[in-house]
């Protein structure tokens, strides 16, 4: 004698349905939060990566700061660096790496400046500018506050340089720089480093 075979009840497929689905549920729910941890983390990291590059760039720039002042495109001198006066953010002269003009190393003239809650960096090949010279623009970081800077000259230290408006046209350079990145977030960086001055 065989006996019959016998399926599920309609009751008993409900009650499975009804498992399965929580369970989909809360797979799908830790799933989505994996997900947006790795979207916050990716997110952290490249923020991390910006800024690593943004302190490196102007770390390199202001290591190789350069003795030598440069006329405007209007034709009014403008002292190797400065910071603080007529409004200027931070205007400097700086070396570049290896490179050789006629015997002597090779200079640009760089600018940093917030637009827009960003920190931009323009660079200028030409030291004296006419008004159709033309520079090229790098947005180093975004969601910047402020940069804060300090200058010493040896013996105090000061948030412009030159330390006076009868140094306008000198070539000189501090001795140390501060430079503070303030945040939207309200985090702050800070370096201080040793000036060519």
């Amino acid at each position: 004698m065989t006996r019959p075979t016998r399926g599920f009840t309609l009751l008993e497929l409900l009650v499975a349905v009804a498992i399965f689905a929580v369970l989909s549920t809360m797979a799908y729910g830790g799933l989505r939060q994996v997900m947006s941890l790795d979207a916050g983390l990716a997110a952290s990291s490249a923020r991390q990566a910006a800024l690593r590059h943004a302190v490196s760039v102007m770390e390199q720039d202001l290591g190789a700061l350069a003795p030598r002042g440069v006329r405007d495109a209007l034709g009014e001198s403008e002292p190797a660096l400065r910071a603080g006066l007529r409004g200027d953010l931070l205007t400097f002269t700086r070396r570049v790496g290896d490179l050789v003009d006629d015997g002597q190393p090779a200079l640009r003239r760089v600018r940093y400046r917030l637009q827009d809650g960003a920190l931009y960096r323009d660079v200028w090949d030409v030291l004296d500018r006419t008004p159709d010279t033309g520079f090229r623009s790098q947005r180093l970081l975004k969601e910047v506050g402020a940069l804060e800077l300090r200058f010493f000259d040896g013996e105090t230290w000061t948030p412009f340089w030159p330390r006076d408006e009868n140094q306008v046209a000198a070539d000189g350079l501090p001795r140390g720089l501060e430079f503070r990145l303030r945040f939207a977030d309200a985090r702050t960086l800070r370096r201080v480093l040793e000036g060519p001055g």
